[in-house]
């Protein structure tokens, strides 16, 4: 997988056509960035920076399968789900969320989780502490080499 570096070329015509036109009514706000846990083993701040309203916008995508979920357990929406409603209908509109919401309700009828397992964290070993401990999956585990 390419970084944005190497391919300006490519990408320059996009950002000042159909992305620069997907945004021209909006007042700003056009980024949002989603901290995520560490991937590599030096335990570095990692975010994903996404553009809002996109089509892989993430909020949106996790407020449709709020709402699938409330619908198919037959419960009311929280605050906060309702907040987001509100946030994410406001430039892509009503249809584009209900279209999403109807694909997760469908996809939890057949079976689907419609999200992917979480990848297995890596154990991450602090070399040179004099009680070698590692931590994964957020639990201090004590190693087990003798002291």
């Amino acid at each position: 997988m390419s970084s944005i570096g190497q391919k300006p070329l490519e990408l320059l015509p996009k950002l000042f056509g159909p992305i620069a036109e997907r945004y021209s009514t909006r007042p700003g706000g056009y980024t949002r960035v989603l901290r995520i846990e560490p991937l590599k083993e030096d335990q570095a701040a990692s975010a994903i920076l996404e553009l809002v309203d996109g089509p892989r916008d993430m909020r949106f995508a996790i407020t449709a399968q709020t709402i699938a979920r409330d619908r198919l357990l037959g419960q009311p929406h929280s605050e906060i789900t309702l907040r987001n409603r509100e946030k994410v209908v406001k430039f892509r509109g009503e249809e584009e969320l209900e279209q999403m919401v109807s694909k997760f309700v469908s996809m939890e009828r057949d079976g689907q989780e419609g999200r992917s397992e979480p990848a297995e964290k890596k154990k991450v070993y602090f070399k040179g502490l004099r009680d070698a401990r590692y931590y994964s999956g957020g639990q201090k585990v004590a190693n087990s080499e003798p002291e």
